[in-house]
């Protein structure tokens, strides 16, 4: 019809292209997310165990590193887990899932 020019038309299809992208990782994220809660109710409270432990039981085909570790930093915001640094270096660093009283009840 010739309201849309050809630049403009394409500039819309890459930002289209653009947020479907972004669209699809935030959702990946949040199956990631919901796997990685799975499997931390798992553990006891109080036990020391490195991200590595929590990928491989997820999935590392499935998931990537970066998005396991994004999902403990979340649910670390939302006091399922904490960080443990038992060194001054990234291989000292272990997580522990935190006994929630109130969820307990």
């Amino acid at each position: 019809m010739g309201v849309l020019k050809d630049t403009e038309i394409e500039r819309l299809n890459k930002k289209h292209v653009r947020l479907n992208k972004k669209r699809n990782q935030d959702l990946h994220q949040t199956w990631c997310d919901t796997d990685v809660e799975r499997h931390l109710e798992t553990f006891e409270p109080g036990k020391l165990f490195k991200h590595r432990d929590v990928w491989e039981a997820v999935g590392v085909e499935s998931y990537t590193r970066i998005e396991v570790l994004t999902s403990l930093r979340r649910h670390k915001e939302n006091f399922l887990c904490d960080q443990v640094r038992k060194g001054h270096n990234n291989f000292h660093v272990f997580w522990t899932r935190v006994l929630n009283d109130e969820m307990e009840v």
